[in-house]
């Protein structure tokens, strides 16, 4: 984790965000609905750095879709489906016979959601990051610095 706190305060500094103003916190699911603020969050499993993304309000991109799963909302949910396809295809039996509706459901309820709930969610929030062009910055900054398995 220190390795990843490291290239996020190079990524800051890099981009002349300053630290005393910026907020780095560690949060899961439960705690993704109270971020009302712009930002960039990184999922990690453990130390495997999942996926990096920006919104500019992190509740309702990461508390709202992430979290909750909803397929079509977000990019970073497709990359999780594709990413858990392995899982899901080995417990094909359960969901074969169901329509689509109930299938898209079940994988969302089964599979998807108790694996993106159990991931850690690094939240960096400043206040120049309100402004979409230092946010893209950082979120590229982060993306080649951390190389997210769901996005190399």
């Amino acid at each position: 984790m220190q390795d990843i706190n490291d290239k996020v305060l190079k990524c800051l500094t890099t981009l002349n965000l300053s630290i005393n103003e910026c907020k780095i916190i560690s949060i899961n699911c439960e705690g993704a609905g109270e971020v009302n603020d712009a930002g960039v969050y990184i999922f990690l499993n453990g130390n495997d750095v999942l996926y990096v993304g920006e919104a500019n309000n992190i509740a309702r991109r990461v508390g709202k879709e992430h979290c909750k799963a909803r397929i079509g909302a977000s990019e970073g949910v497709a990359k999780f489906l594709v990413y858990l396809l392995d899982k899901i295809c080995a417990r094909r039996s359960e969901w074969v016979n169901y329509g689509v509706v109930n299938r898209e459901k079940y994988i969302v309820e089964e599979v998807l959601m108790p694996v993106i709930t159990k991931l850690t969610i690094l939240v960096i929030t400043c206040p120049q990051l309100k402004d979409p062009s230092p946010r893209h910055k950082l979120e590229k900054c982060l993306m080649e610095e951390l190389k997210p398995i769901l996005q190399t």
